[in-house]
């Protein structure tokens, strides 16, 4: 039965998405926002960004909401609101390495903005691009957050107001004290936005990757950077290791976690 309704619920979609580029759907007795982004192939950030009603209102059966256009292989395609390339990729059922080289302006790492234009390559040229499909994160896996230092549980300074040499500062992180050279883990798969020296921030050696559904981590004063811009990583890979560059007191690795480069605190996504 419950196949029977989602197949019903893809094939209407379906057809508003070919007709208008956008679908609106009537939310039923039983729904849930997760479960309808889930169908829709959608983040719930998505769909919420679509609906200014559900921000602070619980969901109502008969509510008609507006489920954001789809990316179609061979067209052109609008980024919308707490989408980054990886997801964009996965919902067009292309690789991200196509999806780059459709659009290679933003082969260097580049962030890409609500509002931008992206072309979307078709099958057959994505076909050609050799590269590996990208998926989007598992939501209901055992690890969905992998802790990036292994070995080293420590945490020296936790995400929240502290102080530091008698002024107080928000802290956008957790400190983990490990020694010089441990390594540094992702945290999850994704792509590498930034593998760079930053004393600017007083990050120092710093590696920044973005992950599906608007997620980011940053892995900071490192003494060793692993990776490259623009470069795909899976959860677990070895993408730097601990250092003291930038401002730090002695070696550890800075884990900064960000939704839609929205500080939240790491320890609530690894525990």
């Amino acid at each position: 039965m419950l196949r029977g309704v989602n197949r019903s619920f893809m094939l209407g979609l379906a057809l508003l998405w070919a007709a208008a580029g956008a679908a609106s759907y009537r939310v039923k007795p039983g729904d849930t926002l997760s479960g309808i982004a889930a169908r829709a192939g959608l983040s719930v950030a998505q769909v919420q960004a679509a609906n200014p009603r559900l921000q602070g209102s619980a969901l109502q059966a008969g509510w008609v909401l507006t489920l954001p256009e789809r990316p179609v292989q061979g067209r052109r395609y609008t980024v919308q609101r707490g989408e980054n390339l990886t997801v964009i990729a996965a919902r067009a059922g292309v690789t991200l390495g196509a999806l780059l080289k459709a659009n290679p302006q933003y082969q260097g790492g580049k962030a890409v903005l609500a509002g931008a234009t992206l072309t979307i390559p078709s099958a057959a040229s994505a076909a050609r691009s050799g590269t590996v499909t990208v998926r989007p994160a598992a939501t209901g896996g055992p690890r969905p957050w992998l802790w990036p230092v292994p070995g080293y549980q420590g945490v020296s300074s936790g995400y929240g107001e502290r102080d530091l040499h008698g002024d107080t500062e928000m802290h956008y992180g957790i400190d983990i004290s490990a020694p010089h050279g441990t390594r540094v883990l992702a945290s999850r798969s994704g792509r590498v936005l930034e593998a760079r020296a930053d004393f600017e921030r007083g990050w120092g050696w710093t590696v920044v990757l973005e992950h599906p559904d608007g997620w980011i981590t940053r892995y900071a004063h490192l003494s060793a950077t692993l990776v490259k811009a623009g470069e795909l990583v899976v959860q677990g890979q070895l993408v730097g290791r601990v250092g003291s560059t930038g401002r730090t007191t002695g070696p550890h690795l800075h884990f900064g976690t960000y939704l839609r480069w929205d500080p939240r605190d790491p320890l609530s996504l690894l525990r």
